[in-house]
């Protein structure tokens, strides 16, 4: 099953580190090329995702069963009635592919790593749009996704999201005893719904609170 979305070349760049004058090499570049158009071809995407209301006290956020003290994801979420959860792998073929590649190129193999990070972000886009379409009939306007790992929010909110999405049954996701999940290009996330209408970033760098030093941060 295709990917169904396309793979921005610039992004595979970005996260290996081509950026500003520092530019890839046209063996690289073709290399690029490769991985991007294996993946499109062999991904096989899966997401889950489901509605919760949502409310917001302070630094303190509840849904579904849960409760989450989080500066950063309070302020996310703040003024929003619902969210969504949701979590998305483009599947085990990057994870294949990469493991291919290592054993006659180490260069091969890192741009199919990154081409298959940016995979799975072109894909969680593709999602995101389709979230927001559909909240935006029902007069409910979509925030930036946020992902356990980013700012405060502790990455051990993953079993939280397992549980209230049952993500391994449904997308064949598993996640590890290190919180880490299995294929590894898979996400999870939660889009805050507002009655109100916000600036809505899609990608994950322009929100993240680490922006500013992380090495495959999108400056530009």
């Amino acid at each position: 099953m295709p990917l169904g979305v396309t793979i921005p070349e610039n992004e595979v760049r970005r996260y290996m580190g081509f950026r500003g004058p520092v530019e890839a090499s046209p063996e690289t570049d073709a290399m690029i090329k490769k991985a991007v158009s294996s993946l499109e071809k062999d991904c096989s995407p899966k997401y889950v995702s489901k509605e919760y209301p949502v409310t917001v006290e302070g630094t303190t956020v509840h849904f579904a069963d849960i409760t989450i003290e989080s500066r950063a994801l309070a302020r996310n979420l703040a003024g929003c009635t619902h969210c969504v959860l949701f979590a998305a792998t483009a599947g085990p073929a990057c994870d294949m592919l990469v493991k291919r590649a290592a054993v006659t190129s180490s260069a091969y193999a890192s741009c199919c790593q990154a081409a298959g990070a940016a995979a799975i972000e072109a894909y969680c886009d593709l999602i995101n749009d389709k979230i927001v379409e559909e909240y935006e009939a029902k007069g409910l306007f979509a925030r930036p996704r946020f992902s356990p790992g980013y700012g405060d929010l502790s990455l051990s909110h993953q079993k939280d999201w397992f549980r209230l999405l049952d993500i391994t049954k449904n997308t064949g996701i598993e996640l590890t005893d290190s919180l880490l999940m299995v294929p590894t290009k898979s996400v999870t996330a939660i889009i805050g719904l507002s009655p109100n209408k916000l600036p809505c970033v899609k990608q994950g760098c322009e929100s993240c609170t680490m922006s500013q030093t992380c090495a495959f941060s999108r400056k530009e």
